[in-house]
């Protein structure tokens, strides 16, 4: 079933999108792109990215930072295991680098 609308005539000001924010991670590893993410909020991309870790760390960290990366995930600091994280991979397999984007580092 298809809906109609009548549409007037509108100004470029009515019809133009809004802007939002949007942010976004890109892993990237030798061998291409391992996961991305984009979310209109820091903290839901800090999200993504912790699911992102939490499901690799067993697997490409020693056990005893895995075990700190869980440990911060559970104490509720995803940007301490999102750096943990990310300063050591690369020790036991492959290299992977985190690009942001969206984010201000600056003075607010």
């Amino acid at each position: 079933m298809f809906y109609a609308r009548k549409v007037t005539s509108l100004s470029a000001r009515e019809i133009a999108p809004v802007r939002e924010s949007q942010y976004t991670a890109v892993v990237h590893a030798a061998d291409g792109v391992r996961f991305t993410v984009a979310a209109r909020r820091p903290d839901e991309l800090a999200a993504g990215v912790v699911n992102y870790i939490r499901e690799r760390c067993d697997d490409t960290l020693w056990p005893s930072d895995a075990r700190r990366v869980h440990e911060l995930i559970n104490e509720r600091s995803p940007y301490a295991a999102i750096a943990l994280y990310f300063s050591n991979i690369g020790e036991r397999w492959d290299v992977e680098q985190l690009e942001l984007g969206g984010l201000s580092f600056g003075p607010a």
